[in-house]
C-alpha cells in the first residue's frame, strides 16, 4: 500500500511529502519539548512532596496535642471525638514510615519520628483514659510527659525540614540552571521548525492551490445561477484537470436539474428536522414524568438520622441504638424495592410507624401520633410510597416550625365505595391559595424537599393514574385553617388497580 502511495501522482504524492516532512519535524521538536518540561516538573514536584508531608505531619501533632488538652480541660465530647480521629491518622502515619525500607540520614531522623510519635500516642491515650477515670494525678502527669515528647517532635521536624529546605534549594537551583539552557534551546528548534515548515507552507500551497483557486472561482459563478461561464483549461497534469473536465460538463446538467433539486433538498431538510425535533420532545417528556414519579432517597434526611443514631449509640446501651438504624434501613429499604409494585394499605401504614419512630427518636415528645384504622381495610391495595410523604408534609410543612407539642392523627375507614385515609396535624395551617395549588397539577410543586423528594403531585398523580380517575376531587380533598392545623383526606376506590399501575411506572 505504501509503494502505491508513493507511485501515486498529482496532489496526493505532493501533500503526502509536505505532511511527512511538516508532521515528524514538529513532532520531534515538541516531544523534545515535552520530554524536557515533564522531567522538569517531576524534579520539581519531588522538592515539594517531601516537604508539604512533613508540614502536615507537623499540623497533626499540634492537632491531637490541642485537641487533648481542650478534652482535659473541658472534656468535651466534640474534642475527643477529635482526639480519636487524629490519633488513628497519627498511628498509620508512624505505621507507614516505619514499615519503610530507607535507611539514609534524613530517613533514620524520620523513623526516630514515627517512634516518638507512638510513644506520644501511648501518653495522650493515657491521660485521657485517665481523665475519663477521673484521675487527676495521673492525666496531668501523661498529659506533661505528652507536651515533652511533642516537644522533641517539633524539634527533630524542624531538623527535618531544614534539611529538606536545604536538599531542594540546591535541586531547584540546578533545574533553573537546565531549564533556562533547555528553553533557549527550545526556541531556537522551535523557530527553525516554524520557519521551515513557513516555507514548505508556501511552496505546496502555491502548487497545489494556483488551479484550485482558479477553479474555485469558476464554481463561486455557479453556485450564485450563473451557468454562462467559460469552460476552464487547465495546464495540469494531476487529479485537478480531471476535475476541471468533469466540471464543465457538471455545469451543463446542474443548470436542467438545480431547480428541482433544491426543492427536494430543502423538503427533505425540514422533514428531518421536524422528526428530530418530535422525538427530542418525547424523550424531554418522558425523562420529565420519570423523574416526576420516582421517588429519591434525600441524602440530607440520611445524615441526620444516621447521626442521630450515632449519639444514642454514644449516650446508651446498642439496644435502642439497634432498633433505631433497623428502623431507618426498613424504612429506605421500602422506599427503594417497592416502587415497581403495588402494596396493601397495612403495609403503608407499616412504613408510616417506622417513619414516626423516626421522628420520636429525634425530637422525643415534640411529636405525638396517633392510628385509628378499620381492621377489614388493612387488605385494600393502592400504590407504594403514599401516606408516608403525605404524614413527612404535616410534620415539615405543618409541625417543624411550632413551639407547641405536635400531633399527627391517621384515621383510615370504609365509606360506601370508597376507604376513606385521613392525615390531620395541629399545625401551623396553610391558606387556602396554597391547596388551590397543590390541587392544581399543572401549577409547580414545592413541597418535595424532604425524605422521599415525593410531592402531593406526584401523589395524586400516580392515585389517579392507578385508579383511572380524571377528577382531583375524586381522588384528594385538603382542609386548613392558619394555626388550627391541616387535614388531607385520601378517597381511595375499593378495588384492584393492577391494570393501571403499569402506567404509574412507566410514565
Amino acid at each position: 500500500m505504501l509503494r502505491d502511495l508513493w507511485k501515486a501522482g498529482g496532489i496526493r504524492k505532493k501533500l503526502i511529502i509536505y505532511y511527512l516532512i511538516v508532521t515528524v519535524l514538529m513532532g520531534m521538536t515538541s516531544f523534545y519539548s515535552y520530554y524536557n518540561a515533564k522531567v522538569a516538573i517531576e524534579k520539581l514536584k519531588s522538592i515539594f512532596v517531601d516537604y508539604v508531608y512533613l508540614n502536615n505531619l507537623n499540623s497533626d501533632v499540634n492537632m491531637l496535642e490541642t485537641e487533648v488538652e481542650r478534652y482535659l480541660a473541658t472534656k468535651s465530647s466534640d474534642a475527643l471525638l477529635n482526639y480519636y480521629s487524629l490519633y488513628n491518622k497519627l498511628e498509620n502515619k508512624a505505621s507507614d514510615i516505619l514499615s519503610q525500607n530507607y535507611y539514609d540520614t534524613d530517613s533514620l531522623m524520620l523513623k526516630d519520628i514515627a517512634n516518638m510519635i507512638n510513644k506520644l500516642l501511648e501518653e495522650a491515650d493515657a491521660a485521657v483514659n485517665a481523665k475519663r477515670g477521673r484521675i487527676t494525678s495521673e492525666y496531668i502527669d501523661h498529659f506533661t510527659k505528652s507536651i515533652k515528647i511533642s516537644d522533641y517532635i517539633k524539634f527533630y521536624m524542624t531538623n527535618l525540614l531544614n534539611n529538606k529546605l536545604q536538599e531542594g534549594s540546591a535541586k531547584y537551583a540546578s533545574i533553573t540552571k537546565n531549564m533556562e539552557y533547555l528553553s533557549y534551546l527550545n526556541i531556537f528548534l522551535i523557530l527553525i521548525s516554524i520557519g521551515f515548515s513557513i516555507f514548505l507552507a508556501f511552496l505546496f500551497t502555491y502548487k497545489i492551490t494556483k488551479p484550485i483557486i482558479d477553479l474555485s472561482h469558476l464554481a463561486v459563478r455557479v453556485s450564485k445561477g450563473d451557468f454562462e461561464v467559460r469552460p476552464i483549461e487547465l495546464k495540469t497534469n494531476d487529479e485537478i484537470k480531471v476535475l476541471s473536465e468533469a466540471f464543465n460538463k457538471m455545469v451543463v446538467n446542474i443548470k436542467k436539474y438545480i431547480g428541482e433539486i433544491k426543492k427536494q433538498a430543502e423538503m427533505e431538510r425540514k422533514l428531518k428536522e421536524q422528526e428530530m425535533q418530535n422525538l427530542k420532545m418525547k424523550n424531554i417528556l418522558k425523562e420529565a414524568e420519570l423523574k416526576a414519579l420516582q421517588s429519591q432517597i434525600n441524602p440530607h434526611f440520611l445524615f441526620n438520622t444516621l447521626n442521630a443514631a450515632a449519639q444514642l449509640a454514644m449516650m446508651e446501651g446498642a439496644e435502642k441504638s439497634a432498633e433505631f438504624i433497623e428502623n431507618v434501613a426498613n424504612l429506605f429499604r421500602y422506599n427503594l424495592k417497592k416502587l415497581d409494585s403495588t402494596v396493601t394499605l397495612k403495609d403503608e401504614i407499616e412504613n408510616v410507624k417506622r417513619y414516626i419512630y423516626i421522628l420520636k427518636t429525634r425530637f422525643g415528645d415534640k411529636i405525638d401520633f396517633k392510628l385509628d384504622v378499620e381492621e377489614e381495610v388493612l387488605d385494600l391495595e393502592m400504590p407504594c410510597m403514599i401516606l408516608q410523604p403525605v404524614v413527612e408534609n404535616a410534620f415539615i410543612h405543618g409541625l417543624e416550625d411550632v413551639e407547641r407539642d405536635g400531633l399527627i392523627v391517621l384515621k383510615a375507614y370504609k365509606e360506601g365505595e370508597k376507604v376513606l385515609v385521613e392525615i390531620a396535624d395541629n399545625g401551623v395551617g396553610m391558606e387556602q391559595e396554597k391547596i388551590k395549588a397543590i390541587l392544581a397539577l399543572d401549577s409547580p410543586d414545592v413541597d418535595k424537599k424532604h425524605v422521599t423528594g415525593i410531592g402531593m403531585h406526584n401523589i395524586i398523580h400516580r392515585l389517579l393514574v392507578f385508579y383511572d380517575i380524571s377528577s382531583v376531587e375524586d381522588i384528594v380533598e385538603i382542609k386548613s385553617e392558619i394555626g388550627k392545623g391541616t387535614k388531607v383526606t385520601l378517597k381511595i376506590p375499593d378495588k384492584k388497580g393492577e391494570r393501571n399501575y403499569g402506567q404509574v411506572v412507566n410514565s
